[in-house]
């Protein structure tokens, strides 16, 4: 009997050791999956520019609000970069983050087309009509002017500038054709600070109205090249971690201010998140 009680203790001994070597191994594997998992996530922190670089193309989210993120939030823009180059689709307002991250780059592309000309034609009515409403209102001035009983020679003549003025703003709208969103190149400005990036704007451009000098006095509109307004500000903060909304991780640059606001984009996993460049791209 004795024994038996001194094999059976025996066998206990060995099969405790067993256990703990099959929990060492497991706490080891799970220890490496950790440490794996933290260095696949830190690989796939995202940046604008960098990002931007690559062949494959990565989605930037660009919306100006107080609020916090959530699939609810209002867009502004939509910048899709791809091979050193961005191109940049204006949403309208009622396009949220939940409506475009549904979508593949494919897909807004397509869509994009369709909003960017929608915005040209609002934008190029709205400019159209204040143009004929000043204009008309210049032509009486004018009309005064002439049939005043004493006439002054350099109000008729200020007043026909300005008319001239206005007549050529309206002719260069009523001209203005629409040009279909396309890749073009951007840019990445940084400010560091001790070292450190405290700051990134990102350029990227886009055809759209913007007020240029003219040979009159008054200034016109033209239709042309010109950086994208909702990204003139620079970012100053960038998310702690990630967000999950809905099925997909987000990561964001952030500013604050009086025009706060956000960049987002997709990131791998909520071990991943968005970063300031560790250089500055041109």
């Amino acid at each position: 009997m004795r024994i038996n009680e001194y094999g059976g203790s025996k066998q206990l001994m060995k099969n405790r050791m067993v256990l703990g070597l099959m929990v060492l191994l497991a706490l080891t594997l799970a220890a490496c999956g950790h440490n794996s998992t933290n260095k696949q996530g830190h690989a796939a922190d995202v940046a604008f520019g960098q990002t931007g670089n690559t062949p494959k193309p990565q989605i930037w989210y660009v919306a100006e609000s107080r609020d916090a993120p959530s699939l609810k939030l209002p867009l502004q823009a939509v910048v899709i970069t791809q091979n050193g180059q961005a191109t940049a689709l204006q949403v309208p307002s009622s396009f949220t983050l939940g409506d475009a991250a549904r979508l593949s780059a494919q897909q807004l592309n397509q869509k994009g087309m369709a909003f960017s000309k929608q915005d040209f034609t609002h934008k190029r009515q709205a400019l159209i009509t204040d143009a004929r409403e000043k204009l008309a209102v210049e032509k009486e001035n004018l009309k005064k002017d002439q049939m005043a009983t004493v006439v002054s020679f350099a109000a008729v003549k200020s007043d026909r500038r300005i008319v001239a003025g206005y007549q050529e703003r309206l002719s260069r709208l009523e001209n203005a054709k629409f040009k279909k969103p396309s890749p073009l190149p951007f840019a990445v400005d940084l400010a560091k600070q001790d070292g450190r990036v405290k700051q990134e704007t990102m350029k990227v451009a886009v055809n759209d109205f913007e007020q240029v000098t003219s040979q009159t006095s008054t200034p016109a509109y033209n239709y042309q090249q010109t950086s994208l307004g909702a990204l003139a500000l620079p970012y100053t903060q960038v998310s702690k971690h990630a967000v999950k909304l809905g099925r997909s991780y987000f990561g964001y640059h952030q500013r604050s201010g009086r025009k706060p606001g956000y960049v987002l984009t997709k990131v791998a996993s909520q071990n991943a998140n968005v970063k300031f460049d560790s250089s500055s791209i041109k």
